[in-house]
């Protein structure tokens, strides 16, 4: 009996204590083994293709991701082109044919990490598919899909920063792939190989730091409430990260604002930011994206959100104006806006004027607006505190004085923001900087997407 008692005991207190404890479970989510990625497609597909390797080649179609054989070459070098009613036509350096088909998929005679494709000089993983797209060809590097991580984590996130923040970047590459297979399926791939899906080069991306937080998160996804989450990341956030439906409009659970201030904002490339646009540049600018109002006289944000990002903005111009609502108020000037936490005034609102100089930040020289500077002191950096600025070279002195302005058109509009990106999920200067003070993956992931789980996918 009292052995009894004590093993209810202890069972209780474990039940009281398992939700203190995380653990990584295991689920039946489906993963793919490769993937299929865009290299050459649309406007950049090409009249032929030369293809390299050591191993020489198998040669016969891909279904899908199945590579299906048909004959093999000892060649270690064939070009891929577009012959008569469509056929992809393969040939060995002396123009003598080895396949030909509705498609041609050319895989290295090689496993593992020596799988290994050159295109056209760059190094790939894995097979090349060839589709006819016209009389030119869409390239399709078909990968193992943690070789097409190792090529992505490095290119999304400096391979020379801590493993763990580094992790929490494989973790959100592999749900983002899985979350967009077939993405652009009527192009005959997954995902294609810029910004647009994810930052993509290959061989020539990956870097020592490349392959341990791939490994060693190897088929781990983050799901919400029995569900891959969709995880999307940027650079930098500024002090907190943004409610989803503030960027897109939807509206998910584990995509909302928290703090970020582990990000080291005003330190790292464009977490500061700002620059300037004529009327005429704005005016182009709308007109060449289909807003034509006329010449832009004024841009004015009517709403912020909680965050401090703009949620409504309105251009006026001499034909009329238009409301720009969550993200288009970021993209819509994106030559000069890095992301939706800005303000905008003209420079004929009234208030003050402030002169500017030239300035210098060791490596291109600006003009800019004193009040705007910032100056690197004995104290570090600073911002001018005062209306008046005194500059010497040691025999002269020159005054530059902010003055009071009366109201008149405007002429051009002025930027100044915080962070480099959408705003949404994880800052990646701030996962750095959670890594940089003890936390590891799983925390840094839970932190920047509320209530998720890490997984074990097979």
């Amino acid at each position: 009996m009292k052995l009894k008692r004590i093993t209810a005991v202890f069972i209780a207190v474990l039940l009281l204590l398992l939700p203190c404890f995380s653990f990584t479970a295991l689920a039946d989510y489906s993963i793919p083994q490769y993937i299929r990625v865009g290299l050459f497609f649309g406007n950049s597909a090409l009249p032929s293709v030369t293809l390299q390797s050591p191993w020489g080649f198998e040669l016969g179609r891909y279904e899908g991701r199945d590579f299906l054989y048909e004959t093999e070459t000892d060649q270690t070098e064939v070009t891929v082109s577009v012959g008569e009613n469509a056929a992809v036509v393969v040939k060995d350096p002396n123009g003598e044919t080895l396949y030909i088909g509705n498609s041609a998929g050319v895989l290295p005679r090689a496993s593992g990490m020596d799988q290994i494709t050159t295109v056209d000089g760059a190094e790939y993983r894995g097979g090349i598919d060839c589709l006819p797209d016209g009389n030119l060809l869409t390239v399709v590097n078909v990968v193992f899909l943690d070789h097409y991580l190792y090529g992505v984590v490095s290119r999304e996130m400096s391979p020379s920063w801590p493993i763990e923040a580094l992790k929490a970047q494989a973790v959100c590459a592999r749900n983002y792939a899985i979350n967009n297979l077939d993405k652009h399926g009527s192009q005959g791939f997954d995902l294609c190989n810029t910004v647009d899906c994810q930052a993509y080069s290959g061989v020539k991306a990956e870097a020592d730091g490349s392959y341990a937080p791939v490994d060693e998160t190897t088929r781990q996804v983050l799901t919400y409430d029995g569900e891959l989450a969709e995880l999307y990341y940027a650079s930098s956030m500024g002090p907190t990260t943004e409610n989803v439906e503030n960027v897109w409009g939807n509206s998910l659970p584990y995509l909302v604002s928290v703090d970020n201030s582990f990000e080291d904002t005003e330190n790292i490339p464009n977490g500061k930011w700002s620059g300037s646009l004529t009327c005429e540049e704005a005016t182009a600018i709308m007109r060449n994206k289909g807003y034509d109002v006329g010449a832009v006289t004024q841009i004015k944000v009517l709403e912020y959100t909680p965050n401090g990002r703009v949620l409504r903005m309105e251009v006026t111009g001499t034909n009329g104006s238009k409301i720009f609502e969550r993200e288009a108020c970021r993209t819509i000037f994106n030559t000069i806006t890095k992301s939706q936490m800005f303000t905008v005034v003209g420079d004929g609102e009234g208030g003050q004027t402030a002169p500017k100089i030239h300035t210098t930040d060791g490596t291109d020289v600006a003009e800019q607006a004193i009040d705007k500077m910032i100056m690197l002191t004995a104290a570090g950096r600073a911002s001018l505190e005062s209306n008046i600025l005194y500059v010497t070279n040691g025999e002269y002195q020159q005054t530059y004085e902010i003055v009071a302005s009366e109201p008149h058109e405007n002429t051009s509009f002025y930027f100044e923001g915080t962070g480099w990106g959408h705003g949404v999920g994880m800052s990646q200067y701030g996962a750095r900087g959670m890594a940089e003070a003890g936390y590891d993956y799983l925390e840094i992931l839970r932190h920047y997407f509320l209530g998720t789980n890490l997984e074990n996918a097979y």
